[in-house]
């Protein structure tokens, strides 16, 4: 029985995810990056919901 353990190894880049072990020649999974905003997107089509210090979710704006 093999008791070695391999690291997963996860980087999750802008544009593209990717999952595998350390020691791969490459990632095991690549799927799209659901993190962050739109490229084309500008800060001030952003809103504020809560404008408590505590909650900072944002909502786009319909435009």
């Amino acid at each position: 029985m093999d008791d070695e353990v391999a690291a997963l190894v996860i980087d999750n880049g802008s544009g593209m995810c990717k999952a595998g072990f350390a020691g791969d020649d490459a990632p095991r999974a690549v799927f799209p990056s659901i993190v962050g905003r739109p490229r084309h997107q500008s800060l001030d089509q952003l809103e504020i919901a809560d404008k408590s210090p505590s909650n900072y979710t944002l909502d786009l704006l319909e435009r």
